[in-house]
């Protein structure tokens, strides 16, 4: 069956991976264990809570959060060489198995960023994340990371306007010259000092392998003999390190939008979100989109009319870098649309399959030169709801990213790999993804410890990969390659676009929802259909999703 409510559900998810491009901001400027018989594994001891010998088993003590939903804020160690030490407060919220006699056990859930929030994201959308019969079996559990949502979050400037101010810093921009550049390396130094100031060691305990830690523990408390995940997007990469350190408990777990480990380590002069395949999987993304909408015409893909819509491309940009388009704000100055604000847009609205024809509307309009045609796309969609208070995605995101991955030390490096993958093999989103690794030249945080590797541990239970054949964020080789490193592991293709297959291909939910109901994977090679073509008609609801996509980030 398909998940209800898909264009809400991606449109939230979006948010909680770090959306940092809205319609308003445009405007404004800036933008249980399975229940199957096991495989046969390698012998292995099992390994205490949280793998470390002598760590507490916190008692939960859930709270009601309305609608059916529970919450509790759960102790941890705060660093797990010292377990018995200080503790680390995470939030968490649940909803309970409707038949809990024949209750599998917990599935966390991650929704990616890193930085996003999953509680909140849990308690907005978790009666539409998957199928009534899964939820018949599993708590659904979202738990906030560490340093994100309401799990001490790390908090790098003194306010909104604060954060607003430093658009480079926390890349909601990127620098397109030598002058922009020089500027951005100045913010994220800034901000980076800053970062350290107020928070402290925290940088240095908010890793994924710390985090991976905590959920064996919430599995211990929870008194599941496994653990059971749903990972999207840099949620794939925390669930390596989950099957890669704990094999032996792995129960089920799905990997949507998958990762390459690659992000974790690599040569100091590469960039993390280069060597995860960002910049390639959006070029290959932007490419398909040129495809279709060629092939749709007007009035699906308005942007193919009078010309090619990848030569039209070309042209805007051009412009764009010359000189931006003035939108007019009602009862505000026209506001600069400059070149990186719509490549960054461009590439967010890639991430939603019915976003696409919005997509084509705003780059026609950008196009043809009108501001006043962008405003009109623009108020044309849909307003969600604005996020109240202080945004700690972008100050986790770093926290995380840096503490976690390697990433040159020298700031002036990024601008070299970003002009070398504009003029290459990323034409546009080169520098989008190169950049978005500055905040980590300065940052002094680092993770007490990480996961590098091994990648290609046996789990005790196989383990599912989804990937569409064309995601601009984890491009469907990361699927492939991680498949080719887990060795119990099954890969299911979504021959579609857009970033994971939630609520875009009902074969894809329907064989997700047989794995973690019965443990059985799709036969070698499956691919699945998407239900709809990116520019099929949508109804008008699923057009709210294009002005909340923004842009994750892996």
């Amino acid at each position: 069956m398909p998940i209800a409510s898909a264009p809400r559900l991606r449109r939230r998810i979006a948010a909680a991976a770090c959306a940092v491009a809205t319609s308003a901001a445009l405007l404004a400027v800036p933008f249980g264990s399975v229940a199957v018989a096991a495989p046969a594994a390698p012998a292995a001891t099992e390994p205490p809570p949280g793998g470390v010998p002598g760590v507490p088993v916190p008692s939960i003590t859930w709270a009601d959060a309305g609608d059916g939903f529970q919450q509790a804020d759960i102790n941890v160690p705060y660093d797990y060489t010292d377990p018995q030490g200080r503790t680390f407060s995470l939030h968490a919220v649940r909803l309970p198995a409707a038949d809990p006699a024949n209750r599998i056990g917990a599935l966390f859930v991650n929704f990616g960023g890193p930085g996003g929030p999953a509680a909140a994201t849990v308690r907005e959308v978790g009666r539409d994340l998957l199928p009534p019969e899964v939820l018949a079996r599993y708590d659904l559990v979202g738990v906030d990371p560490r340093g994100t949502g309401e799990s001490e979050p790390v908090q790098c400037t003194g306010s909104t306007a604060e954060q607003a101010a430093l658009p480079y810093a926390t890349v909601a921009e990127f620098p397109t010259d030598r002058v922009q550049e020089e500027q951005a390396i100045a913010q994220v130094r800034a901000f980076a000092e800053e970062c350290r100031a107020r928070n402290g060691d925290l940088l240095d305990h908010v890793g994924t392998l710390q985090f991976a830690r905590d959920l064996d523990v919430l599995r211990e408390a929870m008194g599941d003999p496994r653990i059971n995940l749903y990972g999207l997007s840099y949620g794939t990469f925390l669930g390596q390190v989950v099957a890669n350190t704990f094999p032996t408990r792995t129960g089920a777990l799905v990997l949507d939008a998958v990762v390459d480990p690659a992000w974790a380590s690599g040569p100091l002069d590469t960039v993390s979100w280069i060597r995860e395949g960002g910049a390639a999987g959006s070029a290959e993304t932007l490419g398909r989109f040129f495809e279709l909408c060629a092939e749709a015409g007007p009035p699906r893909c308005v942007f193919a009319a009078d010309g090619s819509p990848e030569q039209k491309y070309a042209e805007l940009a051009a412009r764009l870098r010359t000189a931006p388009l003035l939108v007019p704000v009602p009862g505000q100055p026209a506001q600069p649309l400059t070149y990186s604000t719509v490549v960054t847009v461009t590439v967010g609205l890639l991430y939603d399959a019915d976003a696409w024809p919005v997509l084509g509307q705003l780059l026609q309009a950008v196009h043809s030169g009108d501001g006043a045609a962008v405003a009109a796309v623009l108020e044309s969609v849909p307003q969600p709801p604005m996020p109240q208070g202080y945004l700690n995605v972008p100050d986790a995101r770093a926290a995380i990213t840096c503490g976690d991955t390697d990433n040159p030390r020298d700031p002036y490096r990024y601008g070299e790999v970003a002009r070398e993958l504009d003029a290459t093999t990323a034409p546009y989103v080169g520098s989008r993804w190169a950049y978005l690794g500055l905040p980590c030249a300065p940052w002094t945080g680092r993770s007490t410890e990480r996961h590098t590797g091994p990648w290609d541990s046996w789990t005790r239970n196989p383990v599912l990969l989804i990937g569409n054949r064309y995601d601009p964020a984890t491009p469907y080789r990361n699927a492939v390659a991680v498949h080719d490193l887990l060795p119990n592991s099954t890969l299911l293709t979504v021959d579609g676009v857009g970033h994971g297959s939630l609520g875009v291909s009902t074969c894809a939910s329907s064989l997700m929802s047989q794995y973690l109901l019965t443990g059985a994977t799709p036969p070698a090679g499956t691919v699945c259909a998407a239900d709809r073509g990116a520019f099929d008609p949508v109804p008008t609801s699923a057009l709210t999703s294009a002005v909340r996509t923004g842009v994750p980030l892996g």
